[in-house]
């Protein structure tokens, strides 16, 4: 019986114990720390991708010199082969947008939704109407949407992201 009660007040192995559970709980910080960066990350990106979806938009409005009759909507990343000869439309805006994705973006997981609307009442200096999205005097309107999935043993399962940009179309 006195060699049981010696075994019941031994310490040893107890700071062991202790770094395991503390450790446990350091770990799981650390992981949500890491997946907020990345949840920050991944809201950066949506921002940058509607401002400068707008801006192809913009610089591709109703008077770009270069227009040809080609093929735009390629998804190729912007800095090798996006052909820039070409007036902008929607597809060709969100194809644009979706090459933008980078490292830890999915972009099939990337919606972007454009739209066209009168800057003036009525028509446009030139009397054209906005139906398309690269008038003079339109603004266009640019949402990318992103759904950020944290790890599966998170508490939050998705977290729905997005960002709009908007400009005119001056030239």
């Amino acid at each position: 019986m006195q060699r049981l009660f010696h075994l019941v007040r031994d310490e040893r192995g107890s700071s062991l114990v202790e770094f395991a559970m503390s450790a446990w709980i350091l770990m799981l910080l650390l992981v949500g720390v890491f997946q907020c960066m990345i949840a920050m990350y991944a809201y950066h990106f949506t921002t940058y991708a509607a401002q400068e979806g707008t801006r192809f938009a913009m610089v591709r409005g109703y008077t770009w010199s270069q227009n040809v009759a080609t093929n735009c909507s390629t998804s190729a990343p912007p800095s090798f082969t996006l052909k820039y000869n070409c007036t902008a439309s929607s597809t060709d805006i969100q194809n644009y947008v979706q090459s933008l994705a980078t490292p830890g973006i999915l972009p099939s997981g990337v919606s972007i939704n454009t739209a066209s609307s009168y800057v003036w009442p009525g028509k446009t200096p030139d009397g054209v109407t906005c139906s398309t999205i690269n008038s003079e005097g339109c603004l266009v309107k640019v949402t990318v949407s992103y759904t950020f999935n944290f790890l599966p043993y998170m508490p939050m399962t998705a977290l729905s992201l997005s960002s709009t940009s908007e400009t005119s179309i001056v030239q």
